[in-house]
């Protein structure tokens, strides 16, 4: 069993170094633990007693001493199960609460509002992003740009997961391409390309009442503009180029 993976799964270091020391013995006082994990009896106390509560450790009294055992390794999947459990109650509860924050976070009058992403969880972050706004909104996704193979080349299991996210909401699109740029399979979209000296480094999509610019630099960036007005205008500059563009190269 590895302790790095123990610590990926919501211990903490000093719950796994004690819950190590009691797999190696049959039993053993809180006194011997200490020593083994040279943690001071108060915190040794306190760590045995967050294990219990999880089910990991036990104990019995002999002589009116209390000596300390970990239980069974399989508990290990009942503690996941109830952590699941608590996210999922969790989980319900924050979504009971999301329309009263949102109208809390709503402005008072009609303004724009710039944000900026960068690197690999700000990708992450804007894709979500294109997702949520085009579901709300139910409006057409429109890509200009290869943006697709930054997301593939970047994560790859991401980049999965965000085309399975598309075609689970049906979200429509269509992208243009430059000429040479290979194009994702994407569910329910088109594809047209445009000559080479359309080429820039920048991508820009339109997704809901928004306008998202990504710079395919190192560490990437993405601007995000939530305007109604300016989200119309590029879904009509768009529908310009579209006309312009080719289906096959």
């Amino acid at each position: 069993m590895n302790k790095e993976t123990l610590l990926k799964l919501g211990l903490s270091r000093r719950e796994v170094e004690v819950y190590y020391t009691l797999l190696s013995v049959e039993e053993a006082l809180a006194s011997g633990i200490s020593e083994n994990t040279y943690e001071s009896r108060t915190n040794i106390y306190d760590t045995l007693n967050s294990l219990i509560k999880k089910g990991l450790v036990s104990y019995v009294i002999k002589n009116n001493r209390k000596y300390f055992m970990s239980t069974n390794p399989k508990k290990l999947l009942e503690w996941i199960e109830l952590k699941k459990e608590e996210v999922e109650k969790e989980e319900k509860i924050v979504e009971s609460l999301i329309p009263d924050l949102l109208k809390l976070k709503l402005p008072k009058e009609k303004k724009v509002v710039v944000e900026v992403y960068e690197g690999k969880e700000g990708l992450r972050t804007m894709f979500k992003e294109t997702i949520e706004s085009s579901r709300e909104t139910k409006k057409e996704f429109l890509i200009f740009g290869a943006i697709a193979g930054v997301l593939r080349e970047l994560d790859p299991i991401y980049h999965e997961r965000y085309y399975k996210e598309r075609k689970k909401y049906k979200i429509k699109s269509r992208y243009i391409f430059i000429e040479g740029e290979k194009h994702p399979i994407a569910p329910y979209s088109e594809y047209k390309y445009l000559p080479k000296v359309y080429k820039s480094f920048v991508a820009t999509t339109v997704h809901g009442d928004e306008v998202s610019f990504w710079l395919l630099t190192k560490p990437e960036i993405v601007i995000l503009i939530k305007s109604k007005d300016l989200a119309e205008t590029y879904r009509n500059n768009f529908e310009v180029l579209w006309k312009f563009a080719k289906f096959k190269c």
